[in-house]
């Protein structure tokens, strides 16, 4: 019986932009993008490689990256960078890794950019619904609750022990957390937790949990990525 094919991949050409990074100060960054973006629409829904250029930037900098972008309606596609804790992060992550030989339209403080296009898939994530995340810039004290409803949850200050930090759909923690973490708690067993020093009581992602009486020395204060890994929690350190 002759198999009949149900997919075609070709190529086409799209234009994308790249947003050179020369600093890891997150609050900056967002300003700069959000004051960018209120000027002009043209980079609206665009997909965006990230061009790092600052040396001492790093994996919990560059997921506060994404979800800035996203939050702006920018879609980050890839990352061009050498450090090799970036390119482990990025390869984690399901985004694409871009030479240095690549050519791409420049987000910049004019609507003139550069000509040159890059070959990319056709129709690049037109069908992939982004939800902006809920950004917390406060520290969350102990015995207070933070929920995310529809959408990732970002930390970008201390979590206190007893505090209480869920979402329905992805955490990426980029301080301390000593509190109970609840990601995916709608059912999303594609959610993942980020936490840049783990300290915590409690991880749980779509009702599979784990305690922590104590937290393991090898775990204690490192950056931790956790997701679901046949049905049980996986801890990698990044």
């Amino acid at each position: 019986m002759k198999t009949v094919s149900c997919i075609d991949i070709e190529t086409t050409t799209e234009s994308i932009y790249s947003i050179k990074i020369l600093s890891n100060n997150a609050e900056q960054i967002q300003q700069e993008i959000e004051r960018k973006t209120r000027s002009s629409n043209i980079y609206q829904d665009k997909p965006i490689i990230i061009d790092i250029h600052d040396k001492n930037f790093q994996a919990n900098d560059l997921a506060v990256l994404v979800e800035i972008l996203a939050q702006n309606e920018l879609i980050a596609i890839g990352v061009r960078t050498s450090k090799q804790e970036l390119i482990d992060f990025v390869k984690f992550s399901g985004l694409a890794i871009f030479s240095n030989s690549s050519t791409v339209k420049e987000l910049n403080n004019s609507d003139e950019v550069i000509s040159e296009k890059i070959k990319l898939p056709p129709k690049l994530n037109k069908d992939i619904a982004f939800r902006a995340p809920n950004i917390i810039a406060k520290k969350v004290n102990s015995d207070s609750q933070v929920y995310a409803k529809g959408c990732d949850l970002v930390l970008l200050n201390i979590a206190k022990i007893d505090s209480e930090v869920m979402s329905d759909g992805s955490i990426s923690a980029y301080k301390e957390v000593r509190g109970k973490v609840f990601a995916g708690i709608s059912g999303d067993t594609k959610s993942t937790i980020f936490i840049h020093s783990f300290k915590a009581q409690l991880i749980s992602i779509a009702g599979v949990f784990k305690k922590f009486e104590v937290v393991p020395d090898k775990l204690f204060a490192q950056p931790v990525m956790i997701d679901l890994f046949e049905g049980k929690l996986r801890f990698t350190i990044i």
